[in-house]
């Protein structure tokens, strides 16, 4: 079965109630706002609401355990985003067959070699697009933003992200992040190594507060070396007061990307970049998955991407999304 042509788009988001998956719906219906929406979790009743909300929607129950029934119920997709873990590849095995776009936000560096051997033995009929990346994307763009045009050569790229206690996550995210500080995997020398995080804690400035940072696994790191050849690369994370409460309001979610390398005329360049969001982290991942889910399907004017496994870097233009960003509220 090929994708489908038809103007109107079908995207169902598993996880889809959940906090991340709520505002991938919200955000989805303001980029798009003739698509329907399938809200699918074992708990449809929780749907209801935002289902009424969005409109041209609907909830349908459905297991990531067993997603069989649920997704034959479905119908055709042009579109499948996981907000939720896939423990079997159930998800991504019937978007291959039946030839609907897949994201997922949460398939991590460790857990690629599912998807590598899955899509590497299929003949993709659409595109299946990794967006795990820290805020689903957003924070490679920026970095990539901040790169065009001023740099000859890339040598170092050094990301911290700043998480306020204050900020919700939900239920999944909490169950996972006693897994975000397992060995992580750091660009040194344009050599890759897994470093021990408790090893390697250091104290950096992110968006005006120092706070004590340890490097973690993104999928941001391999994309950025990909792109930019840069010598030295690391994604930092630590616990601290946002931008937002410090001003007395909402927690933000706070990064700070510094690039260090040549201009054209060969002279030393350090470029730095705030992304700070007043919304908080979760807002700030379902727009970059939004984002990328309006280009899988062709929702923004040109033909949907190539059938292949696509970096949300390789089908988003980073000036487009940083303009994006601005026009929510984001400082960027």
């Amino acid at each position: 079965m090929t994708r489908r042509t038809l103007m109107t788009k079908t995207i169902l988001i598993a996880g889809g109630y959940g906090l991340v998956g709520s505002h991938i719906a919200r955000h989805i219906r303001r980029l798009m706002p003739d698509t329907r929406l399938l809200i699918a979790g074992r708990s449809p009743d929780k749907a209801a609401e935002l289902v009424a909300e969005l409109g041209n929607a609907a909830a349908c129950a459905m297991d990531s355990a067993d997603p069989r029934a649920a997704l034959a119920a479905a119908g055709p997709l042009d579109a499948m985003v996981c907000a939720l873990q896939d423990p079997h590849d159930q998800l991504l095995a019937h978007a291959i067959e039946t030839g609907c776009a897949h994201l997922s936000i949460t398939r991590s560096v460790n857990d690629m070699a599912s998807l590598l051997a899955r899509t590497g033995n299929s003949t993709l009929q659409a595109p299946v697009i990794p967006t795990a990346h820290w805020q689903a994307g957003i924070t490679t763009l920026a970095a990539l933003d901040l790169v065009q045009g001023a740099f000859d050569r890339v040598d170092r790229i050094s990301i911290a992200a700043l998480f306020d206690m204050a900020d919700p996550i939900g239920p999944m995210t909490l169950e996972d992040s006693g897994s975000f500080f397992g060995k992580a995997q750091v660009l040194r020398d344009r050599a890759w190594c897994w470093v021990d995080p408790d090893a390697e804690v250091a104290s950096v400035p992110v968006a005006g507060e120092t706070i004590e940072t340890r490097p973690m696994s993104v999928l941001d790191v391999p994309s950025l070396r990909a792109v930019t050849h840069a010598r030295d690369i690391e994604f930092r994370l630590g616990i601290g007061t946002s931008r937002g409460t410090r001003a007395g309001g909402a927690a933000s979610h706070d990064m700070e990307i510094t690039v260090e390398g040549i201009d054209a005329s060969g002279a030393k360049l350090t470029r730095t970049r705030i992304v700070s969001d007043p919304r908080g982290q979760a807002e700030l991942t379902a727009t970059g998955a939004a984002l990328a889910a309006r280009r899988a399907v062709g929702g923004d004017g040109p033909p949907a991407p190539a059938s292949a496994v696509l970096m949300p870097e390789a089908i988003l233009n980073a000036g487009e999304a940083m303009a994006e960003l601005r026009a929510l509220g984001v400082t960027v």
